[in-house]
């Protein structure tokens, strides 16, 4: 078994085919799909007492690291 392939194009691809799968009335404009996402983040956020601003904020550092390579 090969080892999975987690480029960032790879990545890009694979939560786009989700996000599409999860908000199938996006039509898949992009924006769309993302500001769903985004906003159902921060109420799961919400209702597990974690500060979104700070998991955002690791999240643009790991995406930097990755994007760096």
């Amino acid at each position: 078994m090969s080892a999975p392939n987690n480029t960032p194009a790879n990545q890009a691809e694979r939560i786009l085919d989700a996000l599409n799968a999860l908000y199938p009335d996006a039509s898949s404009h992009v924006a769309d799909l993302m500001e769903y996402a985004l906003c159902d983040l921060r109420h799961l956020a919400d209702q597990h007492v974690i500060c979104c601003g700070s998991t955002d904020q690791k999240g643009y550092r790991t995406y930097l690291q990755e994007k760096a390579g």
